[in-house]
């Protein structure tokens, strides 16, 4: 069997399927070493490690989100927790969150009254859901959720 390291797993299930249909698979989520289980996981994460058994005809792959560098020597790692955004700008915490694993940044004003600018990106972030120090295995892949300061800069309405 070829070497799938580097690979997404999109990529790898489809080419096992074609050209490996007699091996037994497993996943196992290197930021935690759970296996596979659906949740929190996308095809695009990327292979790092893959030990086979070929007279079992078994294959375990470990894998990492695509933000997330291959350790050198394939050994389970901590998932990130959610940074403390408030205090920073919103474009700030955008551009750390999608680097993070969040898909999408939403933001809101503290007041939305008269609100009609898209600006709020560069106003600052009063809270944040999820909220700081949380593992980021409950959140790959959600949204992170933004209020940020008023029109005057203010945090309270």
């Amino acid at each position: 069997m070829p070497s799938f390291k580097g690979k997404t797993l999109d990529a790898v299930s489809g080419e096992l399927g074609r050209s490996w249909p007699t091996y037994t698979t497993a996943y196992r989520a290197l930021p935690d070493g759970h296996l596979f289980d659906g949740e929190s996981y996308s095809g695009t994460w990327i292979v790092c490690t893959q030990v086979e058994d070929s007279q079992a005809k078994k294959v375990e792959f470990g894998f990492l989100p695509p933000q997330v560098p291959c350790p050198p020597d394939g050994r389970v790692t901590t998932w990130p927790v959610v940074p403390n955004f408030v205090g920073k700008t919103g474009n700030e915490a955008e551009q750390a969150a999608l680097q993070l694993g969040f898909p999408l940044v939403s933001s809101q004003p503290v007041v939305t009254e008269g609100y009609d600018d898209s600006s709020h990106l560069e106003r600052t972030v009063c809270t944040q859901d999820p909220p700081a120090g949380q593992s980021m295995r409950q959140h790959y892949g959600t949204t992170l959720s933004l209020r940020v300061t008023d029109s005057k800069g203010s945090c309270t309405p």
